[in-house]
């Protein structure tokens, strides 16, 4: 639990940073494509994706303020091997009696991209669907991933299919209310 609070206290710099760029730019934005009322719940969905967004990548890929465990810049610090996140998880876990890697690692790469895959269909009708939202998730994973390749983070294959479950159970969330309140979406 303290190692969870500790990343949303990191994040919260960033979010306070971002909210005033964030919000200057839907304004400048919504001038600029004519809209004087814009949608007030729709304006303030998307500032909470953007929020969200600055909260996934500071803990991602803004590395240059990373306070976690230092990695060295080799390619040992790249799992290529699927699934392998199963077989970690169970040692630390029957071994040692560890849960953080489990919680952290495993619940952790999924429930992050939840949001994602809920916010997405509800925010712009275009994503409306199983495989764009999907995609996009797939695509913000492998890019994050890509990114962390030239930084001291480790990069994972393991991640990317996490992720992209993330992102199934947020979108099927999003179907599961929709279905129940016919408002939404």
């Amino acid at each position: 639990m303290t190692a969870i609070l500790s990343y949303i206290s990191a994040m919260i710099p960033y979010m306070i940073i971002a909210l005033p760029i964030i919000l200057l730019f839907r304004y400048i934005y919504n001038r600029m494509r004519g809209y004087r009322k814009p949608n007030a719940y729709h304006e303030m969905g998307v500032v909470v994706f953007s929020l969200f967004m600055t909260a996934l990548f500071s803990q991602t890929i803004l590395t240059f303020l990373y306070t976690g465990p230092v990695v060295t810049r080799s390619f040992t610090n790249l799992n290529l091997v699927p699934f392998r996140v199963f077989v970690d998880n169970y040692h630390a876990i029957s071994e040692l009696q560890f849960w953080q890697p489990f919680i952290i690692n495993f619940l952790g790469n999924i429930i992050i991209f939840m949001p994602i895959g809920f916010l997405i269909p509800l925010l712009w009708r275009k994503f409306n669907r199983f495989w764009k939202v999907n995609l996009t998730g797939f695509c913000i994973s492998l890019f994050i991933e890509t990114t962390q390749l030239t930084q001291v983070r480790s990069s994972d294959v393991d991640d990317l299919w996490l992720n992209t479950l993330g992102c199934t159970l947020g979108y099927q969330t999003y179907i599961f209310i929709k279905k129940k309140d016919a408002s939404i979406g």
